[in-house]
């Protein structure tokens, strides 16, 4: 399984906002500078995490994102899902569940399992456990 950019890039600009913030708003330029992103890709992100209730925005000249709660409640889970949707390894296991083996697939609940593993750790790891282990 190969995390796709976007999710990577949520969760970066989501750490980044944890742990250098101290819950002052941060412009996209800074965060896209600190992470090595392209800003209009991160713009992109950005919006999708607002619009999905983890971030908030802050306008006027020293304006920028804000967490919109403590990265104690805010896990990986939701920032992968806002900016990916759902964790599937395989087709048979996303929600549209488009596979045409589905009928007949000896191995997917081999994938359901492993995809419901895959969501407990991101479920279960936050912005503040991030943090922690980064030393910020």
């Amino acid at each position: 399984m190969k995390l796709s950019t976007k999710g990577r890039y949520a969760v970066s600009a989501m750490f980044h906002l944890a742990a250098h913030s101290q819950g002052q708003p941060v412009s996209a330029a800074d965060i896209a500078a600190a992470q090595h992103m392209p800003l209009a890709y991160l713009e992109q992100l950005l919006a999708k995490l607002r619009r999905a209730g983890l971030l908030r925005t802050v306008r006027g000249p020293s304006g920028g994102y804000v967490l919109k709660d403590k990265p104690e409640k805010i896990s990986i889970g939701m920032i992968i899902r806002a900016a990916d949707g759902p964790v599937a390894l395989a087709d048979c296991v996303s929600a549209e569940g488009k596979c045409q083996r589905s009928g007949c697939c000896s191995t997917m609940m081999l994938w359901k399992k492993l995809s419901a593993k895959v969501s407990r750790v991101f479920d279960s790891t936050t912005l503040k456990d991030l943090c922690r282990e980064a030393g910020k």
